[in-house]
């Protein structure tokens, strides 16, 4: 269980992360969030599929790491075995809150910083200081803090895009049917993609339309993000 505490110089004035990226830190996940605005490197990466939140059932953009539960095949002993690491996991233990604030008499939700001091990359003999001698915020911090900003941002730009897509009807489930080298077989079901026929299709103003909004350039993106099953595939093989 997470225990996400609201961070602040008092409580939390001794505490570091261990940044080192090592199974059993809580990275060893399957997929992970990414937003349009990190597509560029994702897409260099991973494969990018959408799926449905399984409590909002909302679609949301997904970096894949592999085919069983808890299988990260990007990490090992030796690191994180990729040129990019999605904000999402750059971001841990960390993540945003809100808390009510009253602001010129109207009741507002301000962004918080919490912390999860379950988490095992959390402690107070190794890693990065959060808070310095003085109380002030560490470097460490304040990068993480734009790292927030950054996601806070990011899911309303994704939820944008994806809203774009839906507008157009352009998503659709896909199966993908994995064969490994030792025979056995993973089916990875509960993932969409976009229809690329249907995008072909489309109308000019349509097309002109997701050109001037910049996801035209996200389609394309997600669709040659699919060249990276490929390299997941062979990070399989290669731990068997």
């Amino acid at each position: 269980m997470a225990n996400h505490q609201l961070l602040d110089n008092v409580t939390h004035k001794d505490v570091k992360v261990d940044t080192q990226m090592r199974p059993g830190r809580g990275d060893d996940i399957s997929f992970t969030n990414v937003f349009v605005s990190e597509f560029r490197q994702a897409q260099g990466c991973y494969p990018m599929f959408f799926r449905k939140h399984s409590q909002t059932g909302k679609f949301e953009a997904i970096a894949l790491f592999g085919f069983g539960e808890q299988e990260n095949l990007y990490l090992n002993d030796q690191g994180w075995q990729a040129n990019y690491i999605p904000l999402s996991i750059q971001r841990r233990p960390f993540l945003i809150g809100f808390q009510n604030i009253q602001k010129d008499g109207v009741l507002e939700k301000e962004p918080v910083v919490f912390i999860d001091m379950d988490s095992p990359r959390v402690n107070q003999e190794n890693g990065q200081a959060i808070f310095l001698d003085q109380g002030g915020q560490s470097e460490y911090l304040q990068n993480i803090s734009s790292i927030l900003q950054s996601i806070h941002l990011g899911h309303q730009q994704t939820n944008e895009f994806i809203d774009a897509l839906l507008a157009l009807d352009l998503i659709e489930s896909v199966s993908i049917k994995v064969a490994l080298d030792d025979n056995s077989q993973h089916e990875l079901n509960s993932l969409y993609t976009i229809n690329e026929e249907k995008v072909a299709a489309l109308d000019g103003d349509d097309l002109q339309k997701l050109h001037q909004q910049g996801y035209l350039r996200m389609i394309h993106m997600m669709d040659a993000s699919m060249s990276n099953l490929s390299v997941l595939i062979e990070k399989k093989n290669q731990q068997l």
